[in-house]
């Protein structure tokens, strides 16, 4: 865990500080304010958190209350840019303050504190790469050069998709790390650093189905560079692709099922490892329609191209190449799974709804009363905080099938 201060601060407000500090001449406390945002700079933590943010911002606003554009750039966001200083992050979580008795028998080890900052480092590589890979999305639209034509580079600076190109091949690099970390299988003492995401990331298949997302972008783009002539190839691995991320968007939903609480013998059972598949698949499903909505700005103009030449040659029927099925198909089958997430959602929300904590038994005679009574009261708190959490996935995926209608070509 980090101290307090460095969560509540951000290196922007330190510059108030040493303001204030010249303003009422405490000169000696300068230095300190300077090695504070220097600390917060090359904060692992600092960056982790920063990264969530702006990643749950664009999922709560981009394509719903403001352009994937707009919004990348009020967090100046830029895919060419990576703002984190690796190689002087410094790990500031205090991992010894919930041992405050028999700390000798109880202190963590070196080794699982150098693990954990691998652990936590990986993971941060794996989102910060994400965020630059969906930040460089809108930056590919309408840089059409002609065909056998494709720029190498821009005024001497690599093309948009030598970007991408280029963040897709050190994700892969991460995630092979991310890979190869979770093969030791480590376990952390119970009070012990918790562990990240990444697990679920990768056993639910989320990892995948991103992955396979970006490369969509760079065929798409090669399209959108060759044009549609002599492109069957090209077609025909769009259109496996869009089957095959239908297939692991699926897999994905099957892996959400399930009760997130339940009540067996008048014990009471959660399941978080069903939230956090949640989670991850309104993540996912949110890439999907960002990369989605890139296709649709591709292939519309084509389609359009298309339908002026029927008229002018006034030709009854003119054959659509297969992208354009292929990708119609993709989008009525995409709309179906996001409505059946919706309705297991909205069933979830009955279930949460119905749960009588009252049928509860605390049969632990070690419990006093006042302490019986405190552990319904946590076990409420956590059945809110559930419902809360589905209300809230729930809405923002209704607010994905809409934007999911709008891509029919």
């Amino acid at each position: 865990m980090a101290t307090n201060t460095e969560m509540m601060c951000v290196p922007s407000q330190t510059s108030e500080y040493i303001i204030q500090a010249y303003k009422y001449g405490a000169f000696e406390k300068i230095p300190e304010f300077i090695a504070f945002r220097n600390r917060l700079n090359a904060s692992l933590h600092f960056a982790q958190v920063r990264t969530e943010r702006m990643l749950l911002d664009l999922l709560l606003e981009a394509n719903i209350s403001t352009s994937l554009e707009e919004s990348i750039k009020s967090m100046s966001l830029s895919p060419e840019e990576d703002d984190i200083l690796w190689k002087d992050l410094h790990d500031n979580r205090d991992l010894t303050v919930l041992f405050n008795w028999d700390p000798k028998d109880r202190d963590i080890s070196e080794e699982h504190r150098k693990l954990s900052l691998e652990e936590e480092t990986i993971w941060l590589q794996i989102r910060s790469l994400t965020l630059r890979l969906v930040s460089g999305l809108p930056t590919l639209s309408h840089t059409v050069h002609p065909k056998n034509s494709e720029k190498t580079s821009e005024n001497g600076v690599s093309s948009k998709i030598d970007t991408i190109r280029s963040l897709l091949q050190q994700l892969e690099v991460a995630v092979d790390s991310g890979k190869q970390f979770l093969e030791q299988k480590i376990q952390y003492p119970v009070l012990g650093p918790p562990p990240t995401r990444m697990a679920g990331f990768f056993s639910n298949g989320s990892c995948q189905c991103q992955s396979s997302l970006f490369y969509l972008v760079s065929d798409i783009y090669e399209l959108d560079t060759n044009g549609l002539e002599d492109s069957t190839e090209i077609q025909e691995r769009i259109g496996n692709c869009f089957k095959s991320l239908l297939e692991q968007l699926t897999d994905l939903f099957n892996k959400c099922k399930g009760d997130l609480m339940e009540v067996r013998d008048g014990i009471l059972k959660t399941h978080p490892n069903i939230l956090e598949n949640l989670v991850f698949f309104v993540e996912t499903m949110s890439i999907t329609l960002w990369v989605s909505s890139y296709c649709d700005s591709v292939l519309r103009p084509f389609k359009s191209s298309l339908q002026k030449k029927k008229k002018k040659k006034k030709e009854t029927s003119v054959v659509m190449p297969p992208v354009f099925t292929s990708f119609l198909d993709y989008v009525t089958e995409l709309q179906t799974l996001t409505s059946n997430v919706i309705d297991h959602i909205k069933g979830l929300e009955i279930i949460l709804t119905a749960l009588k904590l009252e049928e509860l038994s605390i049969d632990d005679t070690l419990l006093s009363q006042e302490e019986k009574k405190f552990t319904k009261t946590v076990q409420g708190k956590v059945q809110s905080s559930y419902q809360h959490s589905i209300q809230e996935i729930g809405e923002l995926l209704k607010k994905r099938l809409d934007t999911i209608k709008k891509l029919k070509i």
